[in-house]
């Protein structure tokens, strides 16, 4: 018998003999099991903030550390905001730099330098580097952290013992490059966050941290790697991932829009359309401009012609004035939604003040395209399409007739003040100018159905077709004569106005029988434009700020800047002046009924 077994031996005889019951206990085993744990983790993955803030305070003031444990502590401390001021260690170029040096000097020691290297990974994840907010030195900081990070996680290894965090570290170096939550899309997507869980809980990530914000990011450009089947179905799960966080739902939509609008002739998605209307607004409207920059051409016109579809289903349901849905009218309408380019509501007092849930928030859905409508009638609404060189009224009741209006003739009506309907009434959408005039009757001059003679109508003198985005407007072909012009005192090289007058136009063919002659608009609702208006100018002449000012002087219209709100240029002049039409639209304004000609300026 060796003598290991000899002792064990005397030991049970010595137990079996006690006077004292000593019994098997499994107490040891749970100890040994908790010191063996917190071996492996590597301890606290924090430090308190208090003492954080003490650490840097006095590297702040001093610029260098003297022990091991100062240099964690100012490592975990590289984002708090030690004074009221919110200065941090990220944000100052010099200090952040030595912060950095005062960790580097550990690299050698391993078991050393890793308990500074866990606070660089923690301040590393408690720093929004890639907030709106941030300071630009921030950002640089930032990246300088994160690449420090990921080109020194090799020097954390030791060559007999790993806490779990070091080996979730080097496992997981792709979370410090510049697609830092790239690899877990697959996993949060299809629905696994086991190992997004384990690593947040060893490197200490909170919630707050961009690290939650990025991993949605990831699985929406995860998703749109999918199927056009997948990824529709997928869509409304990921509108919930984004919320109402301003950051993370501008960017996300972005995605998300630009995508779905690659699937071929992409399927209406409601919950889709109403998030990035809620978000960014009305894609048509100038004010909104800026909000749907980042997107697709694409991606924003499938978006407007979902609302237009949407507006014209709500017009003739919903403001029916006989309550009972016009579903002809809304299947006709609805082919010709790519030709739209701008909607209008002129609601009636009972939709304009009702405080029914229903119109309180249709009044809110159509917020910056609604106009009052004076009217005896209640219930009367009116809706305002324009397609081209048409400006179309439709009524609510299908007993009214539709108008249509040529934009090359000056409209009877301002949208930007309350409108009425009594014919050639005072702002009235009902005139005798209009170049269309159709009741909702079938069976007339050949047609079995209004719709096939509505659609001819739009054809042969507007060309405008179900389906097809509207022509672009056309310049009237002008004659020019010899007379000149006085000479532009300001700038004899290139004149304003061209040295020729403007002479009748002639006609290449009869006009439409349904065109008449515009009637007077009354001097309440029309300029006062001055009297050499119709003076040709030089087509080729630059757009410059103070060639539009002299223009518009010429014409009696006014020049609204308000690109410095965000807004556009505006140009307050109509549409029916050829020359000035045909100038600005050179420039590069386009024009909006019942409001005027308006610019983006970069």
């Amino acid at each position: 018998m060796d003598l290991l077994n000899l002792f064990s031996s005397m030991l049970n005889q010595a137990a079996l003999n006690s006077p004292v019951d000593v019994r098997a206990s499994d107490d040891i085993d749970k100890v040994l099991l908790a010191l063996e744990k917190q071996v492996k983790s590597g301890g606290r993955n924090d430090e308190p903030k208090d003492l954080q803030i003490e650490a840097v305070r006095r590297f702040w003031k001093t610029g260098h550390v003297e022990t091991l444990r100062e240099a964690r502590l100012v490592a975990f401390g590289l984002a708090v905001t030690p004074w009221d001021d919110r200065r941090s260690l990220m944000e100052d170029k010099r200090l952040f730099g030595s912060a950095l040096d005062a960790v580097d000097a550990w690299q050698g020691a391993p078991r050393q330098y890793r308990k500074c290297f866990q606070g660089l990974v923690r301040s590393y994840f408690d720093y929004d580097g890639m907030g709106r907010s941030t300071p630009d030195v921030g950002k640089v900081n930032w990246r300088q952290l994160r690449d420090y990070l990921n080109s020194n996680a090799a020097s954390i290894r030791d060559a007999s013992l790993n806490p779990d965090w070091v080996s979730c570290t080097l496992s997981n170096t792709g979370l410090f490059t510049e697609e830092p939550c790239a690899a877990y899309g697959p996993d949060l997507l299809a629905g696994n966050s086991d190992l997004v869980g384990d690593i947040r809980k060893l490197l200490g990530i909170s919630d707050g941290s961009w690290f939650t914000r990025e991993l949605i990011i990831a699985q929406i450009r995860q998703a749109t790697q999918l199927g056009d089947q997948a990824f529709h179905a997928a869509v409304s799960g990921l509108l919930r991932l984004l919320g109402g966080n301003e950051v993370l739902r501008d960017r996300g939509l972005q995605i998300l829009l630009d995508r779905y609008a690659l699937i071929p002739q992409p399927p209406q998605h409601p919950s889709l359309r109403d998030y990035a209307v809620t978000c960014w607004g009305n894609p048509w409207l100038p004010s909104n401009q800026d909000r749907w920059g980042g997107v697709q051409t694409a991606a924003r016109q499938m978006v407007s012609n979902w609302l237009k579809l949407e507006f014209i289903e709500l017009f003739f349901t919903k403001l029916a004035q006989d309550g009972l849905s016009d579903t002809r009218r809304v299947k006709f309408w609805a082919k010709y939604v790519p030709a739209i380019e701008e909607i209008h509501f002129a609601l009636g007092p009972h939709a304009m003040y009702s405080r029914e849930r229903d119109f309180v928030e249709l009044r809110d859905k159509l917020k910056g395209l609604i106009v009052p409508l004076q009217d005896n009638i209640a219930a009367n609404n009116a809706f305002i399409m324009t397609m081209g060189d048409l400006v179309a009224v439709e009524f609510s009741g299908a007993s009214n007739a539709f108008y249509g209006y040529n934009v090359k003739n000056r409209m009877p009506f301002d949208l930007t003040q309350p409108v009425r309907t009594p014919v050639n009434g005072q702002n009235s959408l009902k005139n005798s100018s209009r170049a269309l005039y159709l009741r909702h009757q079938d069976n007339v001059l050949g047609f079995n159905g209004w719709e096939g003679r509505f659609q001819d109508e739009l054809r042969t003198k507007f060309n405008i077709r179900p389906g097809v985005t509207s022509p672009q407007r056309v310049v009237v072909e002008r004659q020019w004569n010899d007379a000149p012009a006085p000479p532009h005192p300001k700038s004899p090289q290139t004149p304003l106005f061209a040295a020729r007058t403007l002479a009748p136009a002639a006609s290449t063919r009869p006009m439409p029988r349904t065109f008449t002659t515009p009637a007077p608009v009354p001097k309440s609702t029309a300029p006062a434009f001055a009297t050499d208006q119709s003076a040709p100018f030089a087509p080729d002449l630059p757009f410059t700020m103070d060639n539009l000012r002299e223009v518009c002087m010429r014409i009696g219209a006014s020049v609204q800047d308000r690109s410095d709100r965000g807004g556009a240029l505006w140009v307050m002049a109509p549409a029916h002046i050829p020359h000035i039409r045909e100038l600005l639209t050179n420039w590069g304004f386009k024009f909006t009924i019942g409001k005027g000609w308006w610019k983006k300026i970069e």
